[in-house]
């Protein structure tokens, strides 16, 4: 099972990767930061979905981000 487990993780693009950890570091962020209490998203309140989709919004577009900039810098070479 570990092994079966270990090889999807690697077949996983970079691209989802970066966007799952992105969603989780802003997610993370509001509540560390005292904006949010620590708890489940209720999918029936319209603020805690309003909140969740700004922050998903804002994971795509960093993650979009990234990607741009890692082609950018394999363009430049890949430089050290």
């Amino acid at each position: 099972m570990k092994n079966q487990i270990e090889k999807m993780i690697k077949e996983i693009p970079l691209k989802i990767r970066l966007k799952v950890s992105n969603e989780m570091a802003f997610m993370d962020l509001i509540t560390e930061l005292g904006y949010r209490e620590d708890k489940m998203w209720d999918e029936s309140d319209e603020k805690d979905n309003e909140i969740f989709n700004k922050l998903m919004k804002l994971a795509r577009e960093h993650t979009e981000y990234q990607m741009n900039e890692i082609q950018r810098w394999k363009e430049d070479g890949s430089p050290e």
